[in-house]
């Protein structure tokens, strides 16, 4: 679909519906299944994700599981409503309910364990043992091979262990989580967790459109064996730990050329080329996660039809993917619908996690971008709340969303499930689909065309592979509170932008005559944040960019290595480009003629979305503030004219403005939690016309409460006495 249809805008396709998690969480039923399925439609849902949960008695994935879903599918196509797979038994996705970590060690999660001491250790684990020469304060400053039995305390002995997550953990049903970077384990996952569903084949990509995945993740945790004879540690030699697989050393050196084994202590230490074998090993992990997990399972649901979707761990700070995936915007490009998630109250912490995902979608084409949405925000939140968290992402490029959560069973804790619980014994279910007719109208206006953004900022994860060690993460730390100002800065200048992950760069980045092309969009200014490396493909990019006239500005304190050596091609690109601190930038110098100026108080809580579907813009714009309103003039270069489409109503109506300087001005007021959709079609604008002032009028008289339903009444705490006995105040659960 490449132009707005109005009877779309009117009546949204079920596809730009929301598809909340539906928590199977119980004993299941099949005429209970499709009652709820029934509610669900009623309730302005186009879909959902059948998801194993805590508490959920029917056995995961047995014959009776596949009936319930296959009743779930049957009632999904007699009202339309679509039934998503969700590929594990609660979460992180990888361990199929149990099955992959119990067929061996193999398969189960690994981490190198780093044993810092005056000695060195033995062991059948052991992969390496270094002797480091000390600094006067103590820390490595050289390291050579060291043997076994070595000691004394004029030096620092360092030894690695391989080590295997131990099993009879109860969140992965008395096994553990499992190695993602390990090819073999995924692929097993796949025969176990999604080959089952391959029996309702012919409705993949119909009544069954995809598949979400769950925080799969690489993160080492402490539940890992040590069979190691390891004593207990002190504060002066902590065990520090890294994500690990059995065949990490023979691909390092496949894709990089040299022994990572003889390399490991300047993986924890600032000693040798540290930079250099920092930056390779993330890079060879980011890159060994995205083809092992990401991109096998989305070429196993291409195969056959469905559209891979979910989000990944952490991923809001460079620190915490790092620690998770190495890397999340690699894996976007391997998801038909990629996705991220939004927890509790709050909505500034996901500028960097949506700016990410966002752009990778912008960039390759996806048009369809998820969010996990409303997890933890309790059972309070009213319309309003859900309106002001969405409207965020929606800025921000989400145009499809999975509420979190619909209990098939609120029995017992099952109603405590990190609710939002959207569920049909809320007093305001009734009016529900209120709010799920705006979100649809909306998912389906800014999921057509493309998105209109001039400006390219690099993204300094590179930088943060060849600072971070687990020994000291306080590098990392800094260059992630730079960058978070960085972005901050462009919000408060009312720009918008997009991020560009050097190994995307390195493979959909051009440069043309119009910009900096990557994929589908073309940008006519790139920005390079601090950070300390860039990769030699971005510098190429950067150097043709500059030779065609392109404008490149960097960010103080400026890159001085590529590929984790200093380079002076670098520091000459740097010398000749425009160079500005954060807190210097401006709107005017960023951009020559931007294509969009807001002009307000309130720039900074205002956020927009532009869209160009044909020869039409679309523009959402919305206030973030829940207590200020805010007047804003918008200017968008060129001759418009404008409507305003209600997301509520699915009405539209003339909007007047007025032109001034090449750039059409619209006048109006963003009230508290506050937007507008104004979509602008070529041709001269008309008048403006005096706003419909909107007075508070406050309702007076009594109220007439009654029961709707029985028993929904949740009672946190009680006291309780029996037989004589008083137990006192009780949580409930």
């Amino acid at each position: 679909m490449t132009s707005l249809d109005k009877s779309y805008f009117k009546n949204p396709p079920d596809s730009f519906r929301g598809v909340p998690f539906w928590s199977i969480n119980d004993k299941l039923d099949a005429e209970e299944i499709r009652r709820q399925v029934r509610l669900l439609k009623s309730a302005g849902y186009g879909g959902a994700f059948f998801h194993a949960r805590e508490g959920l008695i029917t056995p995961y994935l047995s014959k009776e599981w596949l009936d319930i879903f296959a009743s779930a599918i049957k009632e999904g196509k007699n009202t339309g409503f679509n039934v998503w797979i969700y590929d594990e038994n609660r979460w992180p996705s990888g361990f199929a309910g149990g099955l992959v970590p119990a067929l061996g060690p193999k398969y189960r999660a690994k981490g190198l364990v780093l044993i810092p001491d005056s000695k060195v250790y033995g062991g059948p684990e052991i992969i390496a043992r270094f002797r480091c020469t000390l600094d006067k304060y103590g820390m490595p400053v050289a390291y050579e091979p060291a043997k076994e039995g070595e000691e004394g305390s004029k030096y620092l002995f360092l030894t690695f262990v391989a080590s295997v997550a131990s099993n009879g953990r109860v969140w992965y049903d008395g096994f553990s989580y499992v190695d993602l970077l390990n090819s073999e384990a995924v692929k097993t996952f796949i025969k176990l967790g999604y080959e089952p569903y391959l029996k309702f084949r012919e409705e993949f990509g119909k009544q069954i459109p995809g598949a979400f995945t769950d925080e799969p993740n690489v993160s080492v945790t402490p539940h890992l064996e040590r069979r190691t004879n390891i004593p207990p540690r002190g504060h002066q030699y902590p065990i520090y730990s890294i994500p690990w697989t059995d065949k990490l050393p023979e691909i390092f050196r496949e894709r990089r050329g040299y022994n990572l084994l003889e390399k490991l202590p300047e993986l924890f230490f600032n000693v040798g080329d540290y930079r250099k074998t920092r930056l390779d090993f993330w890079r060879t992990f980011t890159e060994l996660f995205t083809e092992s997990f990401t991109k096998q399972i989305y070429e196993w649901c291409d195969k056959y039809g469905l559209k891979f979707t979910g989000h990944l761990l952490a991923e809001e700070t460079l620190l915490s993917q790092i620690h998770t995936a190495g890397a999340m915007m690699p894996n976007y490009e391997y998801m038909h619908i990629p996705g991220i998630d939004q927890l509790g109250y709050r909505i500034w912490y996901l500028l960097l996690t949506a700016k990410q995902v966002a752009s990778v979608a912008s960039q390759l084409g996806k048009d369809r971008v998820l969010c996990e949405t409303y997890g933890g925000t309790g059972n309070y939140p009213s319309f309003s709340d859900r309106k002001w968290i969405a409207d965020f992402l929606l800025a921000m490029g989400v145009n499809l969303f999975t509420h979190h959560l619909v209990p098939y069973s609120m029995r017992g804790r099952r109603k405590r499930d990190y609710g939002l619980n959207f569920h049909w014994s809320q007093p305001w279910w009734r009016y529900n689909r209120l709010i799920e007719d705006y979100l649809a109208r909306l998912n389906y206006i800014l999921s057509q065309g493309s998105r209109v953004v001039e400006i390219l900022v690099i993204h300094p994860m590179v930088g943060a592979w060849c600072s971070y060690t687990p020994v000291n993460e306080s590098e990392v730390k800094k260059l992630d509170g730079l960058f978070r100002k960085l972005l901050e800065k462009l919000v408060e200048l009312g720009i918008d932008f997009e991020l560009g992950d050097e190994l995307l760069l390195a493979k959909y980045a051009d440069i043309i005559d119009s910009g900096f092309k990557v994929g589908r969009q073309v940008y006519r200014v790139v920005l390079v944040p601090s950070t300390p490396c860039i990769l030699n493909s971005t510098l190429n990019l950067l150097e043709r960019y500059v030779s065609k006239g392109g404008r490149i500005i960097f960010i103080e304190p400026t890159p001085n290595l590529v590929d984790g050596y200093r380079n002076e091609k670098l520091i000459h690109l740097i010398e000749k480009s425009v160079r500005f601190r954060i807190e210097d930038l401006t709107l005017e110098s960023l951009l020559d003629k931007p294509i969009i100026k807001l002009e307000s108080e309130g720039i900074g809580k205002i956020l927009y979305h532009m869209r160009r579907v044909d020869n039409q813009l679309v523009l959402f714009i919305i206030n973030t503030s829940r207590e200020e309103k805010f007047r804003v003039k918008i200017g968008v270069r060129g001759e418009w004219c404008v409507e305003e489409w209600d997301p509520f109503t699915g009405e539209i109506r003339e909007m007047g403005a007025t032109l001034k300087e090449e750039m059409t001005w619209l006048d109006t007021t963003l009230y508290p939690i506050g937007s507008h959709l104004f979509v602008l079609k070529p041709g001269k604008p008309t008048s403006p016309k005096p706003e419909n002032a909107l007075t508070e009028e406050r309702v007076y008289g009594s109220w007439r409460l009654k029961l709707l339903d029985n028993n929904v009444l949740v009672v946190d705490f009680c006291e309780l006495s029996a037989n004589n006995i008083d137990y006192g105040l009780l949580s409930t659960y």
